[in-house]
């Protein structure tokens, strides 16, 4: 008989800041998000650029902050 362990996988929280000006407005944008590791984040952070970038209306866009969160808790929170 064979046992397995189900072995919980561990996700970094970030939370991103941005400043993004069109022709009628400047606004800031900040949300969560989760990584496996911070060359994830980094990836998910360039890709939201390309997106950005080839947004038609945007004249211009910049990251103000990324921040990791520290989550006390052991279960990782799926954010939508």
């Amino acid at each position: 008989m064979s046992t397995s362990h189900i072995v919980p996988t561990s996700f970094l929280r970030f939370h991103l800041t941005l400043f993004v000006r069109t022709h009628r407005e400047e606004a800031e944008l900040s949300f969560d998000f989760e990584a496996g590791d911070i060359y994830a984040a980094g990836d998910k952070v360039l890709e939201i650029a390309k997106h950005l970038g080839e947004c038609r209306g945007v004249l211009d866009w910049k990251i103000l902050s990324i921040v990791q969160i520290k989550d006390l808790q052991c279960t990782p929170t799926v954010l939508l």
